[in-house]
């Protein structure tokens, strides 16, 4: 109980003038990882480096299906078949979008909506799925059906809540039809205390029986997290770290942080060894309900540039994370 207790208190609000450590400040007591921690990667030799720059086995793997048609979304060969248990022993978190959606020049063009998917119609995809998860191998994989649907860069936010919520159940029911041990990862993104609807994010929750596992993706941006005052004020809003680790005991679930990072791209606060360390301090405060976190590694153009290996972009993050998350 003693680890449960802490993890409450560590995610509870605290006055601007308490010293005492608070939501935004548990205590860093100690390094090394007590949880399952992974990385992104499209295939298992993009975990070498992670494993190289924290001197410890990574247990899980993080990717993201094609997109643009149902049969890439349905029988994903990539990037399955390249993590069948043989070639990768550890965990699979997977992103899939609620339904396909085309890129056209910037935008991404929705294939589907939530009134068909309510009404059944996509059914036979998510049950395919499922069978193409077992058939890899995959039949226990944690999916992240429809990730930061809050937000309004992917085209399946909800537009009537009620409705997205029939939705997302019914493609959980339709997925564990066929691959019952699936685990239902339901992923919010920060900084998007409202829907683009209006809907508070938390309206969407569709319910303890269609969910395993809350989740959010977290980075240094939007807003910046770098002071206390800031990671304070981002953490305990509704879409903020804190409400997610309050909300998973809540509803008696485990919360995920699939993405995380320093953004060194627009609108990042740069590199912030700041950020490490209280993300670290939230880990270890709740590694009792720490189902797994995922430091997104990204030196793309126009992405996050979170990356702290291969390439160092933020070195001073990256000896930070090589302090605490290495080996311990």
């Amino acid at each position: 109980m003693l680890v449960a207790l802490t993890g409450l208190a560590a995610c509870s609000g605290g006055s601007g003038r308490d010293k005492k450590p608070d939501a935004t400040s548990p205590l860093v007591e100690g390094t090394g990882v007590r949880w399952l921690s992974g990385a992104n990667a499209n295939a298992p030799e993009d975990v070498e480096p992670w494993k190289q720059l924290t001197g410890r086995d990574v247990g899980l793997a993080m990717m993201f299906v094609t997109r643009d048609s149902w049969e890439l979304v349905e029988s994903p060969g990539w990037p399955l078949e390249a993590f069948t248990p043989d070639r990768w022993p550890g965990q699979m978190s997977v992103a899939v979008p609620m339904w396909p959606a085309v890129k056209q020049g910037d935008t991404l063009v929705p294939l589907g909506n939530e009134d068909e998917c309510a009404a059944g119609a996509y059914d036979q995809h998510w049950a395919q799925f499922g069978s193409n998860l077992l058939k890899y191998g995959r039949g226990n994989a944690i999916v992240r059906l429809g990730w930061e649907f809050n937000g309004e860069w992917f085209p399946w936010y909800p537009n009537d809540t009620e409705v997205w919520k029939t939705c997302f159940r019914r493609e959980v029911d339709a997925l564990r039809s066929t691959a019952p041990d699936v685990q239902i990862d339901w992923t919010m993104t920060m900084g998007r205390d409202k829907m683009p609807n209006g809907d508070d994010v938390w309206n969407a929750y569709p319910g303890d029986d269609h969910v395993d596992i809350i989740g959010i993706d977290y980075y240094d941006m939007a807003p910046t997290k770098s002071t206390r005052k800031l990671w304070h004020d981002a953490c305990l809003a509704a879409s903020g770290l804190c409400t997610v680790v309050k909300e998973a005991r809540a509803h008696g679930k485990k919360f995920s942080v699939p993405e995380w990072g320093v953004v060194s791209g627009d609108g990042g606060a740069g590199d912030d060894p700041f950020f490490i360390e209280r993300m670290y301090a939230i880990f270890r405060a709740n590694a009792d309900i720490v189902a797994y976190e995922v430091y997104f590694n990204n030196s793309e153009a126009g992405n996050v540039l979170s990356s702290l290996v291969n390439p160092v972009l933020n070195p001073n993050s990256a000896k930070r994370y090589q302090q605490l998350f290495g080996a311990g």
